[in-house]
């Protein structure tokens, strides 16, 4: 039997639901956050990403917990931070996990775009839509969590992915599970 949230997340995934219909429970958003950060862990060890994981994914996740919540406070809809950032985190969760099996594929990372083999140039390309997909799911959630059009979600949702890999840059390495 598959549980009700994770049900509730695939349909958000599909676009079908909103984080409105998330539960609202912050204890499954501190285990969803906890598996994030596990996750982390494990592709770091697994790609042999050097540096300190665990500190770059709690600063991560406290930047997007920030994030949401200061973007939800400026709309006057702070109630919706649990079932938004559930919504977010859990998301990012299963990008995370699809885009796993390419990176390991496309292995390590060339040190210029002209060093990069065939190969890892067309794994690269598999993994555009995966990253289309997770961009329109964000906006999605950002676009119901904050009662705004699609297109603002949109510009919301880019403006934090740069924002991320900014971070992400600073820190030296990737900073979210997304």
């Amino acid at each position: 039997m598959i549980p009700a949230f994770l049900l509730v997340l695939r349909d958000v995934i599909l676009l079908r639901r909103g984080p409105q219909d998330m539960p609202h429970s912050p204890r499954l958003l501190v285990a969803v956050c906890a598996a994030s950060l596990l996750l982390q862990l494990a592709i770091a060890s697994v790609l042999g990403i050097p540096g300190d994981a665990l500190g770059a994914g709690l600063i991560g996740l406290a930047f997007n917990l920030g994030v949401i919540f200061l973007l939800l406070n400026v709309r006057g809809v702070r109630e919706r931070f649990v079932q938004a950032a559930l919504a977010l985190t859990s998301c990012a969760i299963v990008f995370a996990i699809l885009s796993v099996p390419i990176v390991l594929a496309i292995g390590n990372k060339p040190p210029t775009a002209e060093t990069m083999t065939g190969l890892q140039a067309l794994l690269g390309m598999l993994a555009l839509p995966v990253v289309v997909w997770k961009l329109i799911v964000d906006a999605h959630i950002l676009r119901h969590s904050l009662n705004l059009p699609f297109a603002a979600g949109m510009l919301i949702a880019l403006f934090w992915i740069v924002a991320e890999l900014s971070l992400g840059a600073v820190l030296g390495g990737p900073t979210t599970a997304a």
